[in-house]
């Protein structure tokens, strides 16, 4: 049987075995270290179980074992020839390929029309606060990371959070200025008759289905 594609957390512990041979919790504490329980979720029997199958596909092997004190036994491991193949290859398609994540906040405002125009706007403004408390701790380590001289390379995936944030948040504060302006016409407004905006209604459905259309994987 052909090994399984790699999960995000095999991923993550797999390109960890590339610095070094280490033991699954060494793993998980430099997981937390390095903030990546913030892409991945991440588990200390997850990644037991994750490293074990990476064993039991070929990608990684124990080179020993070892016990600190009373502790319980370590099994170390390391990175296998074709564990690094499997990383490389894995990493080069989510790169490379886009694909649909489904996420829930694009289904949420696909359906806020379900909402009263003051509902949305309120929820709205509550997102914002938390997405700038984010936005503030992703920039705090950041900042953190540069002054102790890390290398960017390490941690991109910091920039890109911050890209994707500062995004998201200059949206929902156009969509909040455009629901308080009424610039975008709502289903509770007192003048709204969806008699009368049939025609509008069905060009909305078609630009949906043409939307869908244009990003569903081609594959």
């Amino acid at each position: 049987m052909a090994p399984a594609a790699l999960t995000p957390l095999s991923l993550s512990a797999l390109a960890l075995l590339t610095e070094s041979p280490m033991h699954p919790y060494e793993m998980y504490q430099l997981l937390i270290k390095r903030f990546k329980n913030e892409i991945v979720k991440v588990r200390p029997g997850s990644l037991y179980h994750a490293v074990d199958r990476l064993a039991r596909d070929g990608f990684a092997a124990v080179v020993g074992t070892g016990r600190d004190g009373s502790r319980p036994e370590k099994t170390t491991y390391e990175i296998t020839p074709a564990g690094r193949a499997a990383l490389e290859a894995r990493v080069t398609e989510l790169l490379e390929t886009p694909t649909n994540e489904y996420p829930e906040f694009e289904l949420a405002i696909s359906e806020a029309h379900n909402l009263p125009r003051a509902t949305v706007i309120q929820l709205l403004t509550v997102r914002l606060a938390a997405l700038r408390e984010q936005l503030s701790v992703v920039r705090d380590l950041i900042g953190r990371k540069s002054a102790e001289g890390a290398l960017k390379l390490f941690y991109l995936h910091g920039s890109h959070r911050e890209a994707l944030l500062t995004t998201e948040i200059a949206w929902i504060e156009q969509l909040v200025a455009d629901l308080t302006s009424h610039a975008i016409v709502w289903l509770d407004d007192p003048d709204f008759d969806r008699a009368d905006s049939a025609d509008e209604q069905r060009a909305a459905a078609e630009a949906h289905a043409d939307y869908f259309l244009a990003s569903a994987p081609t594959t």
